[in-house]
């Protein structure tokens, strides 16, 4: 590679995008659970760059992902849910797109991260407080499967686009603990329902001119050799071992965002009682 393309290249985000893809890739998700809180906190992006930034380079991530995934395990069960649930998060994200502009997303994370302790309880098979609920959901509501696969879907395009995220976090083991679905089929669902989510996220931002094109250019096209490489060595790791990498990852992320949102929760109140 020429010195010159070298130089415009931001070598930090080269390796961002490169080990994000290869880690999403490998277990389904789209990465930006990694990729929103490190180009904050390390690269200083604000939180609508960085939301925008993570979403873009999740588009290369999925689609890279769910094509190798289908090409080393190219059976698919469940072509169904392909067709119920896609639409409905993208009608998800065009519905969070309303409110992107004015909406704080600080209580939607901290909502989102306890919401994620159970379901990484139940992949690591310590505590299953997600089947209690849901073995009674369907006769409390009175609603069938794919009615369920709907409205979960436009939840999980609302919560993308606000928080920059494909969701893969909440997809996958909603297809594996709710619906029964093998981990590797979830896998394949979850990135191929991302590659439409995050891009028809990423149009809106462009849209609401919050999309960053600059440093896009360092995160792509590592995030293609990452997203190839992680599903290879994914499509050869027997299910138990990918459904424990990834219930121990979503509770590390979990606990994570806790512990960011209350310090940030208590530092405001004690900032604002020593100003009174």
């Amino acid at each position: 590679m020429p010195n010159s393309v070298i130089n415009k290249l931001d070598l930090g985000l080269v390796s961002l995008g490169f080990f994000v893809a290869l880690f999403s890739a490998g277990i389904g998700i789209g990465g930006g659970a990694l990729l929103v809180p490190i180009l904050i906190s390390v690269f200083k992006f604000d939180f609508k760059k960085a939301t925008s930034a993570s979403l873009a380079t999740i588009i290369p991530i999925s689609f890279i992902g769910s094509v190798s995934h289908f090409i080393f395990s190219p059976n698919i069960s469940h072509l169904q849910y392909y067709f119920i649930f896609i639409p409905m998060c993208i009608f998800g994200a065009i519905l969070g797109g309303k409110f992107l502009p004015k909406w704080k997303v600080n209580w939607l994370k901290f909502a989102f991260s306890i919401f994620l302790i159970p379901i990484s309880l139940k992949m690591l098979n310590i505590f299953d407080l997600i089947s209690l609920f849901y073995c009674n959901l369907p006769n409390i509501f009175f609603i069938n499967e794919s009615l369920i696969i709907m409205l979960f879907g436009i939840i999980i395009g609302f919560f993308a686009i606000l928080l920059g995220m494909g969701c893969g976090l909440l997809i996958v083991p909603f297809y594996i603990i709710i619906i029964g679905v093998d981990i590797h089929e979830a896998i394949k669902l979850s990135l191929t329902t991302m590659f439409f989510l995050t891009f028809s996220s990423t149009m809106i931002h462009s849209r609401l001119k919050t999309l960053d094109l600059i440093s896009l250019k360092s995160l792509l096209i590592p995030a293609v050799l990452g997203a190839v490489t992680g599903a290879i060595i994914s499509s050869h790791l027997p299910a138990p071992m990918l459904k424990q990498i990834f219930g121990t990852f979503l509770f590390l992320i979990a606990c994570k965002y806790i512990v960011e949102e209350l310090f940030i929760y208590l530092y405001g109140i004690k900032y604002s009682n020593n100003r009174c």
